[in-house]
């Protein structure tokens, strides 16, 4: 069945301008490029940047890739830095981790989530 995430797709209007924003943002590598499609890859996660379209217009509403972190609050600083501001949180999750989320400069939500300040039981 499901094992992982293996990409989380963001619709653009401009594929460089974003392109360019993650990557210095995050400092990942740009592992497929072309006109239509450019994929990032963070971790072992993939990031696929697709046009926007009649079908996605990439409102930023809808599901959210949840991006684990170790230490929430320079995290969410250093998206703030790059131009991004909290949508939603930072709270504590009903199942114990801190959550939070994170609207960039094109309208992409970001979720950041840590789970290090809970015991080993997850209480």
């Amino acid at each position: 069945m499901l094992q992982a995430v293996d990409e989380v797709v963001f619709f653009v209007k401009d594929i460089e301008e974003v392109k360019r924003w993650i990557k210095n943002l995050l400092k990942c590598a740009v592992v497929f490029e072309s006109p239509e499609y450019c994929t990032l890859l963070v971790g072992a996660t993939k990031i696929g940047l697709h046009p926007r379209d009649e079908k996605n217009s990439g409102n930023g509403r809808g599901q959210v890739a949840y991006w684990r972190v170790h230490d929430m609050e320079p995290v969410i600083s250093k998206f703030q830095e790059a131009g991004c501001r909290l949508y939603r949180g930072p709270i504590r999750g009903i199942d114990g981790p801190m959550v939070c989320q994170l609207q960039d400069p094109f309208g992409n939500l970001w979720g950041l989530v840590d789970y290090h300040d809970l015991d080993p039981s997850g209480n």
